[in-house]
C-alpha cells in the first residue's frame, strides 16, 4: 500500500503557486473508493495539487457537466499517493481511472479552460465557480472547440 498523506493546510498554504496559465501540467483522476465511491480529479497546479471530487465519471460529451466539489490542496508529489484521508469521505483505496497531461488555457478566480490529453478524459474542460452556491462548488464540463481553443477560454492580462 502507498504512502498516506500528512501535510496540514497551514503547510500547504506557505508552498505558494506560480502562475499555471498557458502551461502543460499533470493530471490524474482516482476512482477513490470511501463510504460513497467517488471520482477525483486532481491537477498539478505550480507546486500544489488541487482537487475535486465528483459523484459520478467526469463527462464525455460535449455539454454535459458534474457538481465538482473542491477539496484541501496537497503538495504536488502526492498525485502519486494510493491513500488520501479526506475530511469528507474518509480514508480509501484509490484507483487510477485516468492519467495524462493537461494544458491550462487560462486560470482565474472563477475559471479554469483545460484541454486534457488521457485515454479516457481527453478534449475541452472548464472548471467554473458556481455562483447559487457559495463555497467551494464548481461545475466541470465539457466544452467544444471553437477556432482552436476551448469555449469560454478568458484571456487574461
Amino acid at each position: 500500500m502507498g504512502e498516506r498523506f500528512q501535510y496540514t493546510l497551514c503547510h500547504i498554504s506557505k508552498m505558494g503557486t506560480s502562475d499555471p496559465r498557458n502551461t502543460t501540467s499533470r493530471f490524474v483522476v482516482h476512482r477513490h473508493r470511501t463510504g460513497r465511491t467517488h471520482f477525483d480529479l486532481r491537477l498539478v497546479v505550480g507546486r500544489l495539487l488541487r482537487s475535486w471530487s465528483l459523484l459520478k465519471e467526469p463527462p464525455s460529451n460535449a455539454g454535459e457537466q458534474r457538481l465538482a466539489v473542491e477539496r484541501e490542496s496537497r503538495p504536488a508529489e502526492a498525485i502519486d499517493l494510493e491513500t488520501f484521508e479526506e475530511e469528507a469521505f474518509g480514508p480509501g483505496r484509490v484507483w487510477i481511472w485516468d492519467e495524462g497531461t493537461v494544458e491550462i488555457a487560462s486560470a482565474g478566480p472563477e475559471l479554469l479552460s483545460l484541454r486534457f490529453a488521457g485515454k479516457k478524459l481527453s478534449g475541452a474542460y472548464e472548471l467554473r465557480l458556481t455562483r447559487w452556491y457559495p463555497g467551494n462548488r464548481w461545475l466541470l464540463k465539457k466544452t467544444r472547440l471553437a477556432g482552436g481553443r476551448p469555449a469560454g477560454t478568458v484571456k487574461l492580462p
